[in-house]
């Protein structure tokens, strides 16, 4: 597995890339060595011929893509089964592949399918830019491999799945109802009788933690890695940086920040409940002490893990059952979106201007088109006003008539 290291470290982790997404790449590159072995592939020989897959070679990897590792592994084992009694050996991988995919409990989703294709075809560019800009190549067959990559990496790019089939349009992700926010704020005061925490860090840190996702719309990974020294108390900003495999952080997974470093400016009401907790409740604990991470975990003081966030907002929908499946960190980034684009309207801002703000503080790319994900809830509201309007105007018409 040579190459598929030398890859990793000088494609992936030299342009800073965190260490889930290395993982990614591995183990999407895993698959593809379990599909070559499936079908029999020496690439090395057909890299020295100029060739990498035909088409049907591509429809069966995507095939392979949509399932668990550990059915290819179940697949592979058949197969070489089946081999010690026939030479038909493709045929019997196309029957069990879909017998596999008839079954959607056998399948990962879209998006996760579609990521290992991307990496595939990644890996594949590599290999052969590789050996494009070996010196003396062959002039027939740099233009063979220039070919086949571009042929191949097409092919892949028209059969990425989509994830869109998990939910039908009506079902998608939108932020949390006002009425429902304004509950979870009266339920999380740690002065309240209703909060669902005993000791006195976890109520002021969790009221914070809400706090902080819903005023500014943040990741859990950028949450988590919030630093004191982060924070602008004089000028009243947070700076959101990207820190890949961060020696200091001495969580095993350590939470990582995917979108881009960005200075977000932070009220005057946050910025004081924020310094309150570090004053008085994170400065209790001893453990605090030996980093500068915001939020801690209460009994020893390291900095709060995914996991250990994810257990507040298990709490809460314990408090909440109605909200079982709505209830999680992320949704209050959908939440800040919706409340952001209210505050736009309200203030009449431009949509291009409103844009290029939301991309800004979300820390996306200004062309990215992820914004859409995120203003379902205010599309859909502004839509169906449009349509109650339309009938009405034409119900007067109608009327008139």
């Amino acid at each position: 597995m040579f190459e598929p290291a030398v890859f990793s470290l000088s494609e992936v982790r030299s342009k800073n890339r965190a260490s889930n997404t290395i993982d990614s790449y591995l183990r999407s590159i895993m698959v593809f060595f379990l599909f070559l072995d499936l079908r029999n592939i020496n690439l090395e020989e057909r890299l020295k011929v100029g060739q990498l897959l035909s088409l049907g070679e591509i429809e069966e990897l995507v095939g392979i893509c949509r399932l668990p590792v550990e059915k290819i592994h179940s697949i592979l084992d058949e197969v070489q089964v089946v081999s010690k009694q026939t030479t038909s050996s493709v045929v019997s991988l196309e029957k069990l592949r879909k017998r596999s995919s008839n079954n959607d409990e056998m399948r990962i989703d879209g998006s996760s399918a579609a990521t290992r294709l991307r990496n595939v075809r990644d890996y594949l560019k590599w290999l052969c830019l590789a050996r494009i800009s070996k010196h003396g190549i062959d002039a027939s067959l740099r233009l063979s491999l220039e070919s086949s990559i571009q042929y191949t990496s097409n092919a892949i790019d028209a059969r990425l799945p989509s994830g869109a089939y998990k939910h039908s349009r009506i079902d998608q992700r939108e932020g949390l109802e006002p009425e429902v926010v304004s509950r979870i704020l009266q339920v999380i005061n740690p002065q309240s009788q209703e909060n669902p925490w005993s000791d006195e860090h976890s109520k002021f840190r969790n009221e914070l933690i809400i706090l902080w996702l819903l005023n500014c719309g943040l990741r859990r990974g950028e949450l988590l890695n919030i630093r004191i020294s982060d924070l602008n108390f004089r000028e009243s900003t947070v700076v959101v940086v990207r820190r890949a495999d961060d020696v200091s952080d001495p969580r095993t997974n350590q939470p990582k920040v995917k979108t881009r470093g960005r200075e977000i400016p932070l009220s005057t009401g946050l910025l004081d409940k924020t310094n309150a907790y570090i004053m008085n409740q994170r400065s209790a604990i001893r453990g605090a002490r030996k980093h500068d991470f915001l939020f801690v975990a209460s009994d020893s003081g390291i900095p709060l893990s995914i996991p250990s966030l994810n257990k507040i907002f298990t709490v809460l929908k314990k408090k909440f059952p109605e909200l079982a499946n709505q209830l999680f960190p992320h949704i209050l980034r959908h939440t800040w979106n919706d409340i952001f684009s209210e505050e736009m309207d309200k203030n009449r801002v431009g949509e291009e201007q409103e844009k290029k703000a939301r991309s800004y503080l979300m820390g996306w790319s200004e062309t990215s088109g992820t914004a859409a994900t995120y203003t379902r809830r205010h599309i859909r509201k502004k839509a169906q006003a449009a349509s109650l309007q339309l009938q009405k105007n034409i119900m007067e018409r109608s009327d008139d008539e």
